[in-house]
């Protein structure tokens, strides 16, 4: 009997558990895409830049959004058996919230491993990886979108001027290009449409022209040469781009391991980013007992607040966190006090409603907060009527 308990449990806070972690990270990622596309746009980057640096920007939301689903899985469930009475009919049985939770902190030691695999080794590197592509598309190794109606200077005394571009610069429409020399010599080129593409030997990036006219014109001849073509093709140098810096120059790029091993560093950067990932890492231990307490409430009300808080609270907390590492990395604060205090509260904040909704009799921890709540709802209700009246 118990197994089944616990098997519906599981199954009952899963769902919820995973269509959170998907949305929630699906709306953290299109915020973040959109200015991604703008900054990839503006620097003439490809286009197509845009999913790889969303995809290593995956694992630094999952220090978010793991925490979040798995509160709102442990809740909605709660919630669930409450309102469908099966919580009274378990406890009535002999069953204790103590035991009812022990399904969801099976979730939550398996989601902590998971925590652990991100935060201490995915995310430093998706973190440089992500840093690197910006590198890459500021200085243009990744191949330069051309703009279309603007003059572009390629270098080598050679000038662009396209109409249109086509997959994200790579197949150019309506193009001229003038090409000076330092002895005076000048072409001009006036092609249908073309293409970049990068020489077997790699020294060279290769403009291929399509249905087109070359205008020659040499200060020691008398007239210009002018010849038509079905394909041309124009060598560019391949630019020297720099190289980006090595990883773990940043102790954000930085494994725990690594992090470890130089916990005896002067740099409080170091320090405060080992401190941050052990309390994000452990904190999703916390998460299924603030859900629990929060998740109860009463059949005749039937309000969600306890979604509300339980998500305010978590958003504090990560802000909290944040703001704790940037103040600690300075060495203005101990990690001590700037991170580890404010886990505690959240601790003793959660034993507090824990023991509430496990051990008050009709425990509802937010029982007060709910009667304000009507209490407000009914005067504006009121409020709104009086002016409907008057009006």
């Amino acid at each position: 009997m118990l197994k089944k308990i616990d098997k519906y449990i599981l199954q009952i806070t899963i769902l919820p558990l995973l269509v959170t972690l998907g949305i929630s990270a699906m709306l953290l990622l299109l915020e973040k895409m959109l200015s991604l596309f703008d900054f990839v746009i503006n620097q003439g980057g490809p286009i197509d830049i845009v999913w790889r640096m969303l995809g290593n920007l995956m694992p630094q939301y999952l220090t978010l959004v793991l925490p979040l689903s798995v509160f709102l899985g442990v809740l909605l469930a709660v919630r669930k058996l409450a309102l469908n009475s099966e919580l009274d009919a378990l406890l009535a049985s002999g069953m204790s919230l103590n035991r009812l939770v022990l399904p969801s902190i099976y979730v939550a030691v398996f989601l902590l491993i998971v925590n652990v695999i991100v935060v201490g080794f995915v995310q430093p590197y998706s973190r440089y990886t992500y840093q690197g592509l910006v590198f890459d598309i500021r200085s243009g190794a990744l191949g330069a979108s051309i703009k279309a109606g603007e003059f572009t200077d390629l270098g080598d005394g050679l000038t662009l001027r396209i109409e249109e571009s086509l997959d994200s610069g790579r197949e150019l429409i309506d193009i001229f290009a003038q090409k000076e020399s330092e002895n005076g010599r000048i072409q001009s080129i006036s092609a249908k449409k073309g293409n970049f593409f990068i020489s077997p030997d790699k020294r060279y990036m290769i403009l291929r022209l399509y249905d087109g006219m070359l205008i020659d014109l040499d200060i020691t001849q008398s007239r210009p040469s002018i010849v038509n073509f079905d394909m041309h093709d124009l060598p560019l140098a391949v630019p020297n781009f720099a190289s980006f810096r090595d990883r773990g120059e940043e102790a954000k790029e930085m494994t725990i391991i690594e992090l470890w091993d130089k916990r005896g560093s002067e740099d409080p950067a170091i320090i405060a980013m080992l401190h941050s990932r052990m309390a994000r890492a452990l904190s999703i231990l916390i998460v299924p007992f603030l859900a629990l307490p929060l998740g109860l409430v009463a059949k005749r009300s039937g309000r969600a607040l306890g979604i509300t808080v339980g998500v305010v609270i978590l958003l504090i907390y990560h802000k909290l966190l944040e703001f704790g590492l940037g103040f600690s990395a300075t060495g203005d604060i101990s990690p001590w006090l700037a991170i580890w205090v404010p886990t505690l509260c959240l601790i003793l904040l959660t034993v507090r409603l824990y023991y509430i909704g496990a051990y008050k009799v009709g425990g509802m921890p937010l029982r007060r907060i709910e009667i304000i709540y009507e209490v407000i709802m009914e005067a504006i209700s009121r409020l709104i009527k009086r002016i409907r009246i008057a009006g």
